[in-house]
């Protein structure tokens, strides 16, 4: 069998493996039956996959460019996303506002990015949600896990025969992201913690995997979850009970990014993040809102 596929199961559940280490713009995949799961393993790789195997559906766990940039190589198939998800699915114009770029350059340079990546709108067939089964055989079956914060409409997928996750951006990197509006950070710390009390023995993610040991899945959610812990701690920091904080005070503190790469881009991403975080201060009454900025309770 290819390198970029590999068999997890006798029931016709495989691993595809991103292009370049499934590194931004491209994503992992997974293939059950005839069944795939995102399709951001780049276009090479999928026209390998589709000479192999039978895909007339495919299930998008989320609206972000490096999960469905590979979309237009199935016009036949069905098509699946969460219902909050699905505007931008079908219109992806809305990834600028959605990432908070409208009216800038870099905006500018995402849709050229789009284009270059042959995105168009997708047409989603029909909607998906937490507690759908997918019946593949008589004794293979996918379940649908709603797992906001990410995203708003973010799914991932269990298959409790063989115990196989599809995490899709719950994935376990070293840098959890969640720089777009619609992304809540209270709900991704649920969405973790639910997949932590499940039990897997083998987990795919959107870039990385597939992760063996139900045990090593676990210490894995838990470091992942950590790092939302340690933000938490570098932003708090600047925050005191007398005088007010601002969001814009804290802009280029390398609080999320430890380097900026590209800098225009990652500098919004990361004032979106931190807004996200006392957004969830706020809930928690660990920070209070004042005129001019915000203070510890």
């Amino acid at each position: 069998m290819d390198d970029f596929i590999q068999s997890l199961s006798d029931d016709s559940i495989y691993f595809i493996k991103g292009d370049k280490n499934a590194r931004y713009p491209n994503s992992n995949s997974l293939l059950i039956g005839d069944y795939l799961i995102d399709t951001g393993v780049s276009g090479k790789v999928l026209k390998k996959v589709k000479k192999q195997h039978e895909i007339n559906h495919v299930i998008l766990s989320h609206w972000h460019e490096d999960h469905l940039h590979g979309n237009y190589l199935f016009p036949n198939a069905i098509f699946y996303s969460h219902i909050n998800d699905k505007p931008i699915i079908e219109d992806i114009n809305k990834m600028i506002p959605f990432y908070k770029l409208e009216g800038m350059q870099i905006g500018e340079d995402l849709k050229n990015l789009l284009t270059y990546m042959k995105i168009k709108n997708t047409l989603i067939d029909k909607t998906i949600d937490g507690g759908d089964i997918f019946k593949i055989k008589e004794d293979i079956q996918f379940h649908v896990l709603h797992t906001p914060g990410h995203t708003a409409g973010h799914c991932t997928f269990h298959e409790p025969r063989s115990k196989i996750g599809f995490f899709g951006d719950i994935d376990l990197s070293k840098f959890p992201y969640y720089g777009n509006i619609d992304a809540d950070l209270l709900k991704f710390e649920e969405s973790i913690d639910k997949l932590s009390k499940m039990d897997f023995d083998i987990v795919v993610t959107g870039h990385k995997g597939p992760i063996m040991g139900s045990q090593t899945i676990k210490e894995e959610l838990e470091k992942y979850r950590n790092v939302l812990n340690q933000r938490d701690e570098r932003i708090l920091a600047f925050f005191n009970e007398g005088t007010p904080t601002t969001i814009e005070a804290l802009k280029k503190k390398n609080l999320i990014y430890k380097k900026y790469y590209y800098e225009e881009f990652e500098i919004i991403a990361e004032l979106l993040m931190i807004e996200k975080h006392i957004d969830k201060f706020l809930i928690q009454e660990v920070l209070i809102s004042k005129e001019n900025g915000f203070i510890l309770n």
